[in-house]
């Protein structure tokens, strides 16, 4: 038999059995793998939410990563003073206050000797506070007296407005549970 001829002969008996399409089967089967690892790596771990206290209304929502902060600014009822809060959602699940901007430390505004202060702009910053918020959920009321904002990636909403004005709202991050995060 010559070279040529048993080259042939494997390869018919190759294209004739099932190993071909065994390999071919684990393959297929590799991709579908490593594309779901995939979605699920590139998808968010939760969503954050602004919601109706008293109807659980979703307002807004956006998909959410540890690691990433929001922010809303407010004036102070009491002091009549810009304020800036910076939390962020962390690898454990919790939603923390990382900043604190006020104009003064007067009534009504909260201080812990705890983080770092520095002043930027006018402002008392207080950095590093890693302070959690209780329950997780953080519970306001906008008055339509001020202007109130919340702020997201590159996104800013009018809490002084509708829909989110003098109603009790909650803003809060519900975790994906993984088997969604697939789908």
């Amino acid at each position: 038999m010559t070279n040529n001829n048993i080259h042939k002969e494997e390869r018919r008996a190759w294209l004739g059995s099932d190993a071909l399409f065994h390999k071919k089967l684990w393959l297929i089967f590799l991709i579908i793998g490593a594309v779901l690892v995939g979605l699920w790596w590139s998808s968010p771990d939760a969503r954050l939410l602004i919601k109706e206290r008293e109807s659980g209304d979703i307002l807004w929502q956006n998909a959410i990563r540890a690691g990433e902060s929001f922010s809303h600014q407010y004036i102070h009822s009491v002091e009549k003073s810009p304020v800036k809060e910076v939390f962020e959602y962390t690898e454990s699940g919790h939603i923390v206050t990382m900043e604190s901007w006020t104009k003064s430390f007067g009534a009504g505004l909260p201080y812990q000797r705890k983080g770092e202060v520095e002043m930027e702009d006018g402002y008392y910053k207080l950095m590093n506070l890693n302070r959690p918020i209780h329950s997780n959920i953080l519970r306001i009321q906008p008055s339509d007296l001020y202007r109130h904002t919340f702020s997201y990636k590159r996104e800013t909403l009018t809490l002084s407005k509708a829909p989110f004005v003098k109603k009790v709202i909650e803003i809060t991050v519900d975790p994906i549970p993984w088997y969604r995060q697939l789908f």
